[in-house]
């Protein structure tokens, strides 16, 4: 029983050292010719032949890389996509007389742009007097974007009831937008059925980029 316990104690030590010494055979090939491997363990179909192995391995490194390149090649292609409506609708909005008109483009835009079902806008301004334009409380907007930033994806659940006070059972992720004008601020709050469409892991680089686009605009008017 005790030769049996110290040959399992044997075999641990050599797993365990095998294991934290990956190269260890890389450093000593002539061992491997002392070794042999059966093609397959006879109660199993898993094959444990090295160089079958190691093709197995390549092969499945190889389909893991094609996968990783199709995707970035898919979000390349989106990315494209939407620099192109980002750029559409930036042509829009410099062109615009009106600070009516710049919101007008931002609710008829940037449901296609983000692909979300909802969009409410707000002002912290009592008389900005543009159509579908809600005030909100200027402390309540500024806790929504604190040290500065201009997107909130961070999904409070008090933001649904806040932002989307009619919608709030159909809202399942949102973004939110600030827009800085003189002393106030304007939030574009854009709701979505899936909760899948927006989370505080998104790149949200391009919509920043609209944003100071829009905040140079109505600076101008």
């Amino acid at each position: 029983m005790k030769k049996e316990n110290d040959k399992n104690s044997s075999e641990e030590i050599v797993i365990e050292y095998l294991k934290k010494n990956k190269n260890f055979f890389i450093k000593y090939p002539e061992l491997i010719k002392g070794i042999n491997f059966p093609l397959k363990d006879n109660g199993s179909e898993k094959i444990i032949d090295l160089d079958a192995y190691r093709y197995k391995k390549i092969s499945q490194e190889n389909i893991d890389l094609q996968n990783q390149m199709t995707e970035i090649l898919l979000a390349g292609k989106s990315h494209m996509q939407s620099q192109k409506r980002i750029l559409k609708s930036s042509l829009k909005i410099l062109n615009s007389k009106s600070l009516a008109k710049v919101f007008s483009v931002i609710l008829s835009d940037f449901k296609v742009l983000l692909g979300c079902e909802y969009i409410n806008c707000f002002s912290t301004n009592n008389n900005i007097g543009i159509n579908k334009v809600q005030k909100i409380d200027t402390r309540v907007a500024k806790s929504y974007f604190r040290d500065k930033v201009m997107t909130n994806l961070n999904q409070n659940p008090k933001g649904v009831l806040l932002f989307f006070p009619n919608k709030s059972p159909q809202i399942k992720s949102y973004i939110l937008l600030k827009i800085n004008f003189q002393e106030d601020m304007f939030v574009v709050a854009m709701g979505s059925k899936d909760v899948n469409k927006f989370n505080p892991d998104q790149q949200v680089d391009l919509i920043e980029y609209l944003i100071k686009i829009i905040e140079n605009k109505i600076h101008q008017l």
